[in-house]
């Protein structure tokens, strides 16, 4: 007899009836997964624990039976519960996530967009002392390495820190900053800069500096100086999301009949596929024009844009036409302004491969 039709997993719904908010009465909640169809073939989902942008999180950890998980926290902070299927398949076809909250329970991560006093260092080599008002300072004489591990810069991050210093003199300061522990397989250089500005005794004095790469996730930052100077601690510049360039693998949420998830891009969408980001800021001012990088290898793909509100829901269409290589275009919105999901839904008979995008006003 030949092979049965097989039926395609379409979505994964993740229900959580004790709520999403874990505190020091609650450690533990029970999750379970829905799929749709229910008699699809390919029953078999993984669960793991990550942040924003699906790195692995350590604000909890899970214990999955088939179909159901027990989450248990471990530390304050916001992860997302993913549920995934391969739908017969090598590779990651479905992702599905909800967003739980721990408190009460003991902070495990640094806010980089609150400032973050040097005196709360974790790492260091090299002579260091307490600096002037909670910061730290540097040797006089050879190599210091100050680090802060454990900085958690959410699913966009920022690429822009402001550092007040306190210098002994008007001359020339060479500061290096990078992400992790110089040295280190996997550490980073973001910059290589001078500080120099006119010494006021025992007064910070702020400079901005703009690294080589966006910072997100959790991770760890060090400065390395062979001067002695007072480093008061840092803070970054937060970006809003909604207005800054958005990578389509990056969505909370990726469900329909037919696309493939790459490194930069989520390829050959086709009919009924949905990508959501939640809690996109458009603020009061507004949107009122979108960029999209894509690639679509027939004359016209049909797209709508679905933005979800507490005040209601609202779409827009925008057709991107024939393209062999991705390109920019710009579309035209009508005004959507404040917190909204948005959901690009792809129409039947689209094929179409998805870059990223942005908003513009």
């Amino acid at each position: 007899m030949g092979r049965s039709e097989e039926i395609p997993l379409r979505k994964i719904e993740i229900i959580s009836d004790a709520g999403q908010v874990f505190d020091e009465l609650r450690k533990e909640i029970h999750a379970r997964a829905r799929l749709y169809p229910e008699n699809t073939s390919y029953q078999e989902v993984e669960w793991s624990v990550v942040n924003d942008v699906g790195i692995s999180s350590n604000v909890a950890k899970v214990e999955a039976t088939y179909h159901e998980v027990k989450i248990r926290a471990l530390s304050d902070g916001e992860f997302r519960l993913r549920c995934t299927s391969k739908n017969g398949s090598d590779n990651t076809k479905l992702i599905s996530e909800l967003e739980f909250r721990v408190v009460g329970l003991g902070s495990a991560y640094k806010d980089p967009y609150q400032f973050i006093s040097g005196g709360l260092y974790d790492y260091s080599k090299g002579e260091v002392s307490n600096g002037n008002e909670r910061g730290v300072a540097t040797s006089r004489d050879g190599e210091t390495q100050v680090g802060f591990r454990e900085i958690d810069f959410g699913s966009y991050g920022s690429d822009t820190i402001t550092i007040p210093i306190f210098s002994l003199s008007d001359e020339e300061y060479f500061l290096k900053i990078w992400e992790g522990i110089p040295g280190d397989e996997r550490s980073v250089l973001l910059a290589d800069v001078i500080y120099q500005k006119k010494s006021q005794w025992n007064v910070y004095q702020e400079e901005t500096y703009s690294l080589s790469k966006r910072l997100s996730g959790i991770t760890t930052l060090c400065f390395v100086l062979h001067q002695k100077i007072h480093i008061k601690g840092f803070s970054f510049k937060k970006k809003n999301r909604a207005f800054e360039q958005n990578i389509a693998t990056l969505c909370y949420h990726i469900y329909g009949d037919t696309f493939e998830i790459s490194k930069n891009s989520v390829e050959g969408i086709g009919n009924n596929v949905s990508l959501e980001f939640e809690n996109m800021d458009f603020t009061i001012d507004g949107s009122t024009k979108l960029v999209v990088f894509g690639r679509s290898p027939i004359d016209k793909n049909t797209i709508n844009i679905q933005f979800a509100s507490n005040e209601g829901q609202s779409n827009q269409l925008v057709e991107f036409t024939q393209s062999d290589e991705y390109e920019e275009r710009a579309f035209e919105l009508e005004k959507i302004a404040g917190i909204q999901k948005v959901t690009f839904i792809f129409l039947p008979g689209c094929n179409f491969d998805f870059g990223w995008f942005r908003f513009e006003r």
